[in-house]
């Protein structure tokens, strides 16, 4: 018997033995949070919800909720400052009630496929801390003429 430990394990048949492992939560659960939105028609329409509690953020999703998407929607998501929480807006130039930090956008111009309704996911393989006090902003930008419904969650740890 080999007593090297970077040899893959096996079963009595010698096939190779894999065995999932659990991702490190730091105690924290997973919260799933979704959002109905009307987005209006030929414009860019921007959604934001402020952060409650402290929480890792891994990822979420997004749903056409009827047919009205046309080729050239897309959508986008990220963690925005408002309020100036994080004491940066001097730093920048900015003006609290004026101006909007973006601070991490996590989906970038993803273009809806009007054709598929169903749920579009983005998760990554670890998560990212968002304060209390800070947003995070759903974007969906409408280049067609009828106004278009959808929903978007977020799944994050707390």
């Amino acid at each position: 018997m080999s007593t090297d430990l970077r040899q893959t394990p096996k079963n009595a048949d010698g096939a190779p033995i894999n065995a999932t492992t659990f991702e490190d939560t730091f105690g924290l659960a997973p919260m799933w949070e979704g959002e109905y939105h009307e987005a209006t028609a030929g414009s860019t329409n921007i959604y934001d919800t402020v952060v409650t509690t402290e929480k890792r953020l891994r990822g979420g999703w997004y749903e056409l909720l009827d047919d009205n998407a046309v080729v050239g929607d897309y959508v986008e998501f990220s963690v925005v400052d408002k309020d100036d929480v994080l004491g940066l807006f001097v730093l920048f130039g900015l003006t609290v009630g004026v101006d909007v930090l973006e601070l991490r956008k996590y989906v970038k111009k993803d273009y809806v496929n009007p054709v598929n309704r169903t749920r579009q996911s983005f998760i990554g393989n670890s998560a990212f801390t968002v304060c209390a006090g800070l947003y995070l902003r759903s974007t969906y930008v409408s280049t067609g003429s009828t106004n278009v419904k959808f929903k978007a969650n977020t799944l994050a740890y707390e």
